[in-house]
């Protein structure tokens, strides 16, 4: 298996891209895309300011 990310600078933030290739047929699609979500939902919260 293969991931590829890629950060660039743009006007309002950061840009995002991830790819992820040669996944075994074993591993359904939709767990890919879920692991994705809660991954970058703990980034999110180490990295945004927090407001108390």
């Amino acid at each position: 298996m293969q991931v590829t990310i890629e950060l660039a600078e743009v006007a309002c933030g950061t840009s995002l891209q991830i790819v992820q290739e040669g996944i075994p047929a074993i591993i359904p699609e939709e767990m890919c895309y879920l692991g994705w979500q809660e991954s970058l939902q703990q980034l999110a919260a180490l990295v945004e300011a927090k407001t108390e």
